[in-house]
């Protein structure tokens, strides 16, 4: 039996490596939890401040600026079901965009938003702020996540995630509900950016599906995400991987192939909403000016949070003109290529892929292909932002290594930075408070942004009808002759905007039934002969001019109005109701009755419908018919005075004197100073023989100044 040899230096050995195993072993066991533990601390401290940036957004309300559209009066979003999310992803322009996903973030949203009874019938703005406030939170530690990851550098990341979180000139995208598209998008895009990181670090075919994935949820949140795919180029450029390489080439194939895909659907939705600007508005030569002009005005308000505005309108709109000085900004524009080339050369390869994944992202917001109204937009710099966040950490950390004294200074530096843009976000959150306050702000630093001078014109309006309601038509007067004023301050900065002559239009014709001044009605049809010269195919302002030609007594013209606009816009119920209206002043009750009908299958929810058909049928001698149109209206809107005045006059035609006494006192209850009420009401008493209630009736049409009252008072009450 051979004999086992024993080896002599084994035990030596393993004294040897004792003391590693053990210092590795330490090292294991104090560094994974400190890491850890370091990276909660940070990403706390980030969430944090971001909170305490944006705590006044939580309060906000919603605006009259798209959000009326994307959540108000959104039919895509009231109920969640398979029917509505496929005909959300179906729709393929909603708003100039195709992004189903924010559309059923919405419509998420909208469930917890509706039915809320501290609201009265409005929604409650907070889910959506929520919602917004938390992607932004979200996306700020993605940034985290992603820089650490890129970079291996953990003071960058913190830098980078946390002026991200704070930066001012986000609160756009954040505080405003419409913005949904941003923060959804951006927090899918930057998820896509770690995932094809950990794809470049394990190899695993898993996290490079993952992030492909995380691409196409972005794309399907907003169009902007295609630059996605050239940023990838500039990962793979920082990693040092080969582009030649058939590898890398065709990982990036279907990325490209999504970004194209969805570049075209985004061009197309735009294109269908009218929000691409002809390219003989402006020459490309000024383009190239106002990029330069955009771009730096990017990089100012990243760097100095002031002077922030909704709208920031092209420099001359009537002339198509652009000041000289606008050319001077391609200078520090073309020097931040320099800067590209500079740091490449110096080898500072992080301050290059900030500067270069700011360029790739902004690039095609740059106006080159004129969008929208405005020349620059804060929420277009939301992604982009992420590169000029990595230049700032990158400098930093550059500082620090080069002299370790200052290292101290630099967070000092940082901090305060970081603390200004706290402020300014606070600050600037609050603007974002109501449609009011947004507005007041954007016309005083943007004066020629005619879209503000529209929307503020709109606030104003709507508070003009709130007071009519209430009966108190002095102050709704002033608020529908400050709304006229800011209608025509767009017109005299934009001379062809339909919308704004339609509004003033509109507020002229309430002004003028509040005053009873028949030149306020002929102006009004002057204003939307305006806005049909500029687009022949408005149905509303056809809609609205019949009813300034009916108010003239121009009852045929204004059916033909109404029946234009219902040729244009079938499925619009009012059109029927006002045609209908028409028909009856021309006694045409049988065309009349038929308009009431339609609009009834159109909606059978909308009280005044019913009781314009009921007031058809008194007149058609169809008394219980019409009864039973009154008694639907009051069921739908209990506080509809109209209907009870029309039912109390129905019923003292029945000889139901006691029945019309009840909905006569109704009406008054609502309306104290309604002259006809007290009248009726008397009348009724008498054919009681109630003189007693009838005289206090008579008494108090005197005080209010009805010279009906005097004749009343001899015959009944002396």
């Amino acid at each position: 039996m051979k004999r086992e040899r024993k080896n002599k230096n084994a035990p030596n050995k393993a004294k040897q490596l004792a003391p590693y195993y053990k210092r590795k072993n330490e090292q294991y066991f104090a560094t994974a939890p400190t890491n850890t533990r370091k990276w909660l601390i940070w990403g706390g401290v980030i969430a944090v401040l971001t909170l305490v940036a944006y705590s006044s957004a939580f309060k906000n309300g919603i605006t009259n600026w798209d959000d009326k559209e994307y959540v108000v009066e959104n039919q895509l979003i009231k109920e969640i079901d398979v029917k509505s999310i496929s005909e959300i992803f179906s729709t393929l322009s909603y708003m100039g965009n195709y992004h189903p996903l924010a559309i059923v973030s919405l419509a998420i949203d909208y469930q917890f938003a509706k039915d809320n009874p501290k609201f009265k019938n409005q929604l409650n703005p907070f889910p959506f702020h929520f919602t917004n406030i938390l992607l932004h939170l979200i996306t700020s530690l993605l940034v985290f996540w992603f820089v650490l990851k890129l970079f291996d550098n953990f003071n960058m990341a913190v830098i980078a995630g946390l002026l991200f979180g704070v930066a001012a000139l986000h609160v756009e995208s954040v505080a405003w509900i419409s913005e949904r598209k941003d923060v959804l998008y951006s927090a899918f895009f930057v998820a896509a950016l770690v995932g094809y990181l950990k794809y470049l670090e394990t190899k695993k075919i898993l996290f490079f599906a993952l992030s492909l994935f995380l691409f196409l949820l972005s794309l399907l949140s907003k169009g902007q995400a295609v630059s996605l795919a050239v940023s990838l180029v500039a990962i793979d450029w920082y990693k040092g991987r080969k582009f030649k390489d058939i590898k890398v080439i065709y990982e990036k194939i279907p990325f490209f192939l999504l970004a194209l895909g969805f570049g075209i659907l985004a061009v197309i939705a735009q294109k269908s909403s009218d929000a691409i600007i002809s390219a003989e508005a402006y020459p490309f030569i000024y383009r190239i000016g106002f990029a330069g002009y955009a771009y730096m005005q990017y990089i100012i308000e990243l760097t100095i949070p002031v002077g922030f505005s909704a709208i920031n309108p092209y420099p001359d709109i009537i002339n198509k003109s652009i000041p000289a000085y606008y050319w001077l900004y391609l200078i520090p524009a073309l020097a931040s290529l320099y800067g590209f080339y500079y740091a490449i050369k110096t080898q500072k390869k992080a301050v290059a892929f900030g500067i270069a994944f700011f360029i790739i992202n902004i690039f095609l917001l740059l106006q080159f292909l004129p969008v929208g109204s405005a020349i620059h937009a804060d929420r277009y710099a939301y992604i982009p932002s992420i590169g000029y966040v990595i230049l700032v950490a990158a400098l930093a950390d550059d500082l620090i290594k080069k002299k370790r004294q200052l290292k101290m200074a630099v967070f000092i530096a940082i901090g305060i930075f970081a603390s200004v843009q706290i402020y300014a976000t606070q600050q600037r959150s609050k603007v974002w408070k109501d449609s009011q306050s947004l507005w007041n702000d954007t016309v005083k630093k943007s004066p020629k942004a005619v879209v503000a001078w529209n929307n503020r014109g709109s606030v104003f309006d709507r508070k003009a009808k709130a007071f009519a309601d209430k009966f108190d038509f002095e102050t709704a007067n002033k608020y529908r002759q400050q709304a006229i004023s800011d209608f025509s301050e767009a017109i005299k900065w934009k001379p062809d905007y339909v919308n704004a002559y339609y509004n003033r239009g509109s507020s002229k014709q309430s002004l003028a039934k509040n005053t009873k001044n028949k030149a306020l009605v002929a102006s009004s049809i002057a204003d939307f002969d305006s806005a049909l010269l500029y687009d022949p195919l408005f149905a509303p302002a056809y809609h609205n001019r019949g009813m300034g030609f009916d108010e003239q007594g121009k009852y045929e013209k204004a059916i033909k109005d109404f029946s234009t606009a219902i040729e244009l816009n079938p499925s619009d119920h009012t059109y029927y109701v006002n045609r209908g209206v028409a028909f009856g002043k021309l006694n045409k009750l049988k065309e009349s009755i038929a308009d009431f009908d339609m609009s009834i299958t159109l909606n059978s929810q909308n009280a005044s419908v019913y009781s314009n058909r009921g007031f058809a049928k008194v007149l058609s001698k169809d008394l219980n018919g019409a009864l039973e149109d009154y008694n639907k209206a009051i069921e739908l809107d209990p506080n509809f005075h109209t209907v009870f005045y029309n039912r109390a006059m129905l019923y003292q035609r029945m000889e139901r004197y006691k029945a019309a006494i009840a909905d006569l006192s109704h009406v008054i209850k609502i309306n104290n100073k309604n002259t006809n009420a007290y009248f009726f009401r008397g009348e009724n008493y008498i054919k009681l023989g109630n003189k007693s209630n009838a005289c206090e009736d008579f008494e108090t049409l005197k005080k209010l100044g009805d010279k009906r009252a005097i004749e009343l008072i001899s015959k009944y009450c002396n």
